[in-house]
């Protein structure tokens, strides 16, 4: 039993490593690209007012500056894809997705591993969605109203790093550590 003075790393770093690894195979790359850069929100870069701190492109160089899909990374993703950036972040915290496949199979996989998965953006929780062939997922920072600021990898198609709003209700929001 955790103690009221445990830090909440503490207890997070316990959860990841009980959270068990999937199973999911890879899938081909591309595997995180969205279709068309308007898809599901505007490109809009201007931050709310409750916006949490940006995490901004800190994608390691070693999978950034190379010809995208070009190499797998740690968690057995195609490199500069939404997936990579995403399991990326989450490993900052302790989490490991690798093998969790495309992204429309995240919610699943998460949901599989026990993860809440709901309709509740917030700070840190991935937006997944499985519009498009592969699906796309994102790091949200804020949420205001019907509008969520999100970072990702990909958005566009091509393999760069982004930061604008989507419209909360095109996403589901997995909460790893949140």
């Amino acid at each position: 039993m955790f103690s009221a003075h445990k830090t909440l790393g503490a207890v997070l770093s316990a959860a990841a490593l009980l959270a068990p690894l999937s199973a999911t195979a890879v899938a081909a790359p591309g595997y995180g690209s969205m279709s068309s850069a308007n898809l599901l929100g505007d490109q809009s870069a201007a931050p709310t007012a409750s916006s949490a701190a940006v995490i901004g492109d800190d994608y390691p160089a070693t999978w950034r500056n190379i010809k995208q899909d070009s190499k797998l990374d740690t968690w057995n993703m195609y490199n500069r894809e939404c997936v990579s950036w995403a399991a990326y972040q989450l490993n900052k915290h302790g989490i490991s997705v690798r093998n969790y496949g495309n992204a429309k199979n995240w919610d699943d996989n998460a949901a599989r591993h026990g993860y809440m998965v709901d309709n509740v953006p917030t700070p840190g929780s991935i937006a997944e969605t499985d519009v498009g062939t592969y699906g796309h997922v994102a790091v949200v920072d804020s949420a205001t109203g019907d509008t969520v600021e999100v970072e990702d990898y990909n958005w566009g198609g091509d393999g760069t790093y982004a930061h604008h709003n989507v419209n909360k209700a095109d996403f589901k929001y997995i909460h790893f550590y949140n």
